[in-house]
């Protein structure tokens, strides 16, 4: 190398110029630390995008969503189908069934989560459901591979559930009764104030008197008693229920008075045929408000009324009065019966040079002659000329 070349750099080394690369660094798919090149990043987002855009698409179609459905549906009619002591053949189907069915379930539910996101996939409430409902079936299967956790069966009824996404209807229905559910609390806190109140009135007035005297001297007790407070609960909402409650009213008439039988009238009267009939009213008033609300939705839709048409309304009111003013002659305006002048099209320009003539104006008439300068100068000027003429 030239020396020249050498004195050219800073320090006259030529270690000091920049390093060359090495012959694997440009082919290497990692930069010097470690991390991907821009342009392999941008094709991995863009290829998860449209992986994510595609999954959108698959999970939101109907047909996936009609697949899902029949799927709970025959998933229903297999759990419907056991019976005690069946055949060990239907047993080993039915279990294979239950693992066809939760595999399907479970593909449903990573096929969301990588189209939607976590986030996206819990901001429904009906797929956080529904992925409850997959996570206790994988526990119930793991369980049961080990031997234990039989309980956990009982939790495939909840898949029936499922159908409510499916269903407009049911899922307005069920969304009316949550609705009402904080009137259905203050309801039950009322029940459960009631029956306490008449089981400790029944455990006053029949403890220990329900109970059937045997030949040795014993006594034995009745099912239905008001013995302790818990019997005396039950018998109550048996009562209420309507349960048999003649026969209690009876031992109450026979181990007492007949008078007893006011104390079984008036619990069947506030109790059943008021509080009970209160429940019924709390959930009618509770689905005649969802009606209503969805009435008046309608017809906001159809007959849209804005701030604009108000005052439009308003403006052609305001028009016809006064179109119906009187004259000052004392009769009726008659534009509010004339209809409106049509409005002219607009004239097109025309290249060529407009021809057109005013009309004389009639300015005066025979009963009314009226004379102008002008009119009057000329009539001069020309009976000059004429006089003129004459002499000559």
């Amino acid at each position: 190398r030239p020396d020249s070349e050498l004195s050219n750099q800073p320090d006259g080394n030529p270690t000091s110029r920049s390093k060359k690369k090495s012959p694997n660094q440009g082919n290497s798919p990692l930069n010097v630390d470690g991390a991907a090149p821009e342009p392999i990043r941008g094709i991995v987002w863009w290829g998860w995008a449209e992986l994510q855009t595609r999954l959108d698409q698959v999970v939101t179609s109907r047909y996936f969503n009609r697949g899902i459905m029949m799927a709970i549906l025959i998933n229903t009619l297999s759990m419907g189908i056991e019976f005690h002591q069946q055949p060990q053949e239907l047993t080993d189907v039915l279990e294979i069934s239950n693992l066809v069915f939760t595999s399907m379930f479970v593909l449903e539910m990573v096929l969301k989560l990588l189209a939607f996101g976590f986030f996206g996939y819990i901001k429904n409430p009906y797929n956080s459901f529904d992925s409850v409902i997959v996570i206790i079936s994988v526990w119930e299967i793991i369980g049961q591979a080990d031997g234990g956790l039989s309980v956990l069966r009982t939790f495939r009824l909840l898949r029936v559930l499922k159908l409510v996404r499916f269903m407009p209807a049911l899922r307005r229905q069920l969304v009316v009764l949550m609705k009402t559910m904080d009137n259905v609390a203050t309801f039950c806190m009322l029940l459960m104030l009631f029956i306490f109140i008449f089981s400790i009135l029944g455990m006053h007035l029949f403890g220990c008197k329900f109970g059937l005297k045997l030949e040795n001297g014993d006594t034995l007790p009745d099912r239905k008693n008001f013995d302790s407070l818990l019997w005396a609960i039950v018998t109550v909402f048996q009562i209420l229920t309507q349960e048999d409650w003649n026969t209690v009213l009876y031992n109450g008439m026979a181990s007492t008075t007949p008078l007893a039988s006011l104390y079984f009238v008036a619990l069947m009267t506030f109790g059943n045929y008021v509080l009970f009939n209160l429940l019924v009213a709390i959930l009618v008033e509770g689905f005649q408000a969802e009606g209503d609300a969805n009435r008046s939705e309608a017809d906001d839709e159809k007959h849209p009324t804005s701030e604009e048409e108000k005052l439009r309304e308003l403006y052609t009111a305001e028009l016809k009065v006064q179109a119906m003013m009187l004259t000052p002659n004392g009769l009726l305006n008659p534009r509010a019966s004339m209809p409106l002048p049509p409005t002219p099209p607009p004239r097109q320009p025309s290249l060529q040079p407009s021809t057109w003539q005013p009309a004389h104006l009639i300015t005066h008439s025979v009963a009314t002659p009226t004379t102008y300068s002008s009119q009057s100068r000329r009539g001069s000027a020309i009976s000059a000329e004429t006089s003129t003429v004459l002499d000559h």
